[in-house]
């Protein structure tokens, strides 16, 4: 259990500088206003969960960081493939 949840709050602060360079990246592209509002918001949120599933040993809290660490890249993709 603990070895989970150091992984599940290490994969989701990870998440955040990469999602900010990939957000650098989407920004020179055209149409990134979806990709900036995902990856503004997502990433951070998946940090703290992270980091509160691990100090308040919260399995379900940890599994929602994972999710939320990954859900922006497929959300990403189907709204620019919607717009």
């Amino acid at each position: 259990m603990e070895l989970f949840l150091t992984r599940a709050r290490m994969m989701s602060a990870a998440s955040v500088p990469v999602y900010l360079v990939l957000l650098l990246f989407l920004i020179q592209e055209e149409g990134w206003q979806w990709s900036f509002l995902v990856l503004c918001v997502l990433p951070p949120v998946a940090a703290v969960a992270g980091f509160v599933g691990k100090r308040d040993i919260r399995p379900g809290l940890a599994v929602a960081a994972l999710v939320l660490a990954i859900a922006p890249l497929p959300l990403i993709g189907g709204l620019e493939a919607l717009f």
